[in-house]
């Protein structure tokens, strides 16, 4: 047969196929056998890619959109990929525009002017919240495993009913679910723009930040520039003083919005805030209605308060307690149009921050627990301020500390790890060295006020302490000599009163003792008129003298010749301490009236008629309003009303009156 004859084309197309082949066959007989090495990559033991914690937090068998899961390599809020050899910047990394709160974590954050900072609060932070409030036996049911599928919870919420007789309780949880969780979102700032120039020349409204809120999925990034489907409406919530407070109730995923404002010319600088969301209550607190503090009294470096009662009980293991571990802390500036402080009062970070930054004060703040001013002993924390300027205004704030542990304080409530801030309060200082402030004495332990001093003892309290304590020591010994000859401890027809003891006439004879020989003093200049001056023929410490003009007979026999006026009750004021003209807050006239009631008649003791009464004592009159001194007296703080300082008795002891002893002036 003869060999087919073949075209052109097809004789090229079979010439380029033997050469390919014959390639082909060359390189095969080069190279190894296995073009690739395949090898079994190994699991994790045990390892299921659905039972991550992350899905498990989704009931119902739900499974997680990409975004939502937690995976290796994720940026939080979303799926970030990750590949070798190429930079980030290559592929389109997105920074997470959104941060996740978790329940009572504070987030810090700082914010630029015009600047808007998004948050999200995710709805499985209700359900973690409702899982909680219902126990895992109430949704079990009979012949189930509770504990599947619900590993996260440690099989407190089941995933689904059988139709058992515990159905109820399961439909009460879907009723929880439907109507959401209470969620408080609390912020404060800690640090805000300063002024180019003093304030006294500016407006005196510090910037404030703005919280937006919406639980809308059609508004995940509320602030200025996104108001619709918001749940504070177009504004927003302006910042109150360094704090913002929202409470509402929620079903699904809860997204704010903090937004910063633009800074006029003459401002500069940024914020730093803290921001938290809670199921619980409210992180960080504000109250706006009290001090929760109670003034003892001031002089010319020092101030002394306390709090209001910080327990029911008066057990030893209670007081211990709060001595421990005591929450509160008082912070200061001195008054101003411009202090640290100024536009971030009710702000907890902030007062904390800037009082420890403010390096020009030179004054100390003293905690303490104390058990005084009290009937029934309880616990107080007391504050002892020194190291002030004289006749200078300062504001206080007394705050409670956060902690993660919350605390329960009668009248103030829980506090949570943001803290509680108070209403703030302010006081002033005396003008002159003639007063100091005394308090914790040995003997005379109800003695806390400011006591005639000189600028020798400025900042020596115990020196002066001591004077007055050794001396009414020695005039009680002296009354219990006298005492011990009554017939005290004897059958109810032989005492001298069915009403009282010798114990009551204890008591009361020390507490009018040392009221009336450690008097409550005021600054001569003082000028209520319930206040007694004395010493008023000694020289100011500049050498001149009251009254130095006025020299009418008149005068002198109304004043400058009567007792009450020119010496002191005491005459170791006089003699030794040497205060210079000073006014003299009088003792209450129940303590006189307290004493003759308590004790024998056959001591003798009796209260002055007029007039020599209103010079000795004082007449407790306004409720609200301290006229007259007696054992735990204090001043109410923020009380609006002429007078200068008001008072309340507030748990004290009602104790005594005024009564003649020998050696003693009243």
């Amino acid at each position: 047969m003869p060999r087919p004859k073949l075209f052109t084309l097809q004789s090229r197309l079979l010439a380029y196929f033997i050469a390919t082949c014959s390639c082909l066959a060359l390189w095969m007989s080069l190279t190894p056998h296995h073009l690739a090495y395949a090898a079994e990559v190994p699991t994790a033991p045990d390892y299921d890619p659905l039972n991550r914690p992350t899905l498990h937090e989704l009931t119902n068998g739900e499974l997680p959109h990409i975004e939502d899961a937690n995976l290796e390599g994720a940026e939080s809020g979303g799926y970030a990929p990750d590949f070798a050899y190429l930079d980030r910047s290559l592929i389109g990394r997105q920074a997470a525009e959104v941060d996740q709160l978790a329940n009572n974590e504070k987030m810090e954050k700082d914010i630029d002017p015009g600047q808007t900072l998004h948050f999200v609060f995710k709805e499985k932070q209700l359900r973690l919240r409702r899982a909680v409030a219902v126990p895992s036996e109430a949704l079990e049911a009979p012949g189930t495993d509770n504990a599947s599928g619900n590993a996260e919870y440690g099989g407190l919420v089941q995933a689904e009913s059988d139709g058992s007789t515990h159905d109820e309780e399961a439909g009460s949880e879907l009723r929880k679910r439907q109507e959401g969780s209470r969620v408080w979102l609390t912020a404060n700032t800690c640090r805000q723009p300063m002024p180019n120039e003093n304030l006294s020349t500016l407006s005196k409204n510090h910037p404030q930040l703005v919280m937006h809120v919406s639980t809308s999925p059609k508004n995940q990034k509320p602030g200025p520039d996104s108001t619709k489907d918001t749940l504070t409406n177009i504004t927003g919530i302006l910042f109150d003083s360094g704090y913002a407070s929202f409470e509402l109730n929620a079903t699904s995923d809860v997204y704010i919005g903090i937004a910063a404002p633009e800074l006029e010319e003459d401002w500069f600088g940024s914020w730093h805030f803290e921001l938290a969301a809670s199921v619980d209550g409210p992180y960080h607190n504000y109250n706006d209605s009290d001090p929760f503090l109670l003034m003892i009294d001031t002089d010319s470096e020092s101030a002394l308060f306390i709090t209001y009662n910080l327990s029911e009980s008066n057990k030893t293991e209670e007081v211990d307690k709060w001595r421990e571990q005591n929450p509160f802390n008082m912070y200061a500036f001195a008054a101003g149009d411009s202090t640290p402080i100024t536009g971030m009062e009710h702000s907890y970070c902030a007062l904390q921050e800037q009082f420890n930054a403010n390096t020009t004060k030179n004054f100390t703040i003293a905690t303490s627990i104390t058990t005084k001013f009290s009937v029934n002993d309880f616990p107080k924390t007391q504050f002892h301020v020194q190291g002030l300027d004289a006749a200078k205004t300062y504001n206080g704030f007394v705050v409670v500390q956060g902690s993660q542990e919350p605390v329960e304080i009668p009248r103030v409530g829980t506090v949570r790890g943001g803290g509680r801030v108070f209403q703030a309060f302010n006081w002033t200082t005396k003008a002159d060295d003639s007063c100091q402030v005394l308090f914790d004495l040995d003997f005379c332990d109800s003695v806390a006020y400011a006591v005639p001093s000189n600028k020798r003892y400025k900042f020596n309290d115990t020196a002066l302490a001591e004077l007055y304590d050794n001396q009414a020591r020695d005039y009680y010994n002296n009354f219990t000599k006298s005492l011990a000859q009554v017939a005290c401890d004897t059958t109810s027809q032989a005492q001298y009163s069915l009403a009282r003891t010798c114990a009551d006439c204890e008591k009361d004879y020390k507490n009018w003792l040392c009221l009336v020989l450690i008097p409550r003093c005021e600054n001569y200049a003082a000028d209520d008129d319930w206040l007694q001056p004395r010493n008023i023929n000694m020289p100011f410490p500049n050498g001149t003298l009251p009254f130095d003009n006025n020299v009418t007979a008149a005068f002198n026999e109304t004043y400058r010749n009567r007792f009450a006026y020119s010496q002191s009750r005491n005459p170791l004021i006089d003699d030794v301490i040497q205060p210079g003209p000073y006014k003299e807050m009088k003792p209450c006239e129940d303590l006189c009236f307290d004493i003759v009631r308590s004790c024998p008649a056959q001591l003798g003791f009796a209260c002055p008629n007029f007039p020599g009464k209103d010079g000795a004592y004082g007449r407790r009159e306004a409720p609200d309003t301290l006229t007259c001194s007696f054992p735990g007296a204090v001043v109410k703080l923020n009380v609006v009303s002429g007078a200068r300082a008001l008072g309340r008795r507030i748990g004290m002891v009602v104790l005594g009156a005024v009564v003649v002893v020998v050696g003693v002036w009243f």
